[in-house]
């Protein structure tokens, strides 16, 4: 059976440990910051988008005021039945 003899020191294993830990770091450091931008930017967006849906409701309120007070009366073309007979009995 083969064997290979591999001897690594104490400072080399230090040394590849914490270049390893640092690489890690940065490494998720670097997507977190990515996520944290990505997350500002859509909370940016909801907010304008909230923003535009108040507008909009705004002018629709205003739209509906509008309406409500330059209405002109509207009169029924149908009248009820015990008006029609009312009007028929006097009719005779």
């Amino acid at each position: 059976m083969f064997s290979v003899e591999f001897t690594l020191s104490i400072t080399s294993l230090i040394g590849i440990v914490s270049g390893s830990l640092f690489a890690g770091y940065i490494l998720r450091s670097r997507q977190l910051r990515k996520k944290q931008f990505k997350i500002s930017e859509l909370r940016k967006e909801i907010v304008y988008n909230h923003a535009q849906i108040l507008e909009l409701q705004k002018e629709y309120v205003s739209l509906e005021k509008t309406m409500n007070g330059t209405m002109a009366p509207v009169l029924p073309l149908k009248q009820d039945q015990h008006h029609n007979g009312v009007k028929e009995a006097a009719a005779f």
